[in-house]
C-alpha cells in the first residue's frame, strides 16, 4: 500500500474519532492512571468513547511510523525515535491525567497512551531489523539509511 493512501486512513481514523466524541458524551470518571480505562468494566460502560479512543491510539502510531518511514534514517535511529516518543506520550498522558491537569480532554490523554503504548510495537520491529543490517562501506553520516 503506498503512503499516501495509508496518510488518508490516519486521517479518517481522526475524523471518525471527533465524530464519536461529539455523539458521545465526553468522560468525567476518576482516574488513578490513563491505563485504569481499559479494564472490561470501562470499555462495556463506554464503547463509543473505546472506540475513539482506540481510533485516536492507532491514528497516532500509525502516523508517526509512516513520518518516520518516510525519512531516510537509519532503523536503530529510527527504533530509538519511537521509543522516546512512546516515552513521552506516555508520561504526558500519565501527568494529565494524575494531576487532573485538563490541559487536553481526557480522551485525548487515553488516546496519547494508548498510542505511546503502540509505539513500542514498531520501535521494537526497527530495533531488530537493525541487528541484521548489513554494515555499509560508505562515506554516509551515521544516521542517513543507505538503502
Amino acid at each position: 500500500m503506498k503512503k499516501e493512501y495509508l496518510l488518508i486512513v490516519v486521517v479518517s481514523f481522526f475524523i471518525l474519532a471527533y465524530i464519536l466524541d461529539a455523539v458521545a458524551k465526553p468522560l468525567t470518571i476518576p482516574l488513578p492512571t490513563p491505563y485504569h480505562f481499559f479494564t472490561s468494566d470501562y470499555i462495556s460502560i463506554y464503547p463509543f468513547t473505546t472506540t475513539s479512543i482506540v481510533l485516536k491510539g492507532l491514528g497516532i502510531a500509525m502516523g508517526s511510523v509512516i513520518v518516520l518511514a518516510s525519512i531516510s534514517l537509519k532503523r536503530f535511529v529510527k527504533g530509538a525515535v519511537l521509543l522516546i516518543m512512546s516515552g513521552l506520550l506516555q508520561l504526558y498522558a500519565l501527568q494529565n491525567v494524575v494531576t487532573k491537569a485538563d490541559v487536553i480532554t481526557l480522551e485525548w490523554s487515553l488516546g496519547l497512551a494508548l498510542g505511546g503504548l503502540m509505539l513500542l510495537i514498531p520501535s521494537v520491529v526497527f530495533f531488530c531489523a537493525s541487528l541484521f543490517e548489513r554494515p555499509k562501506t560508505s562515506n554516509s553520516t551515521p544516521f542517513e539509511d543507505t538503502t
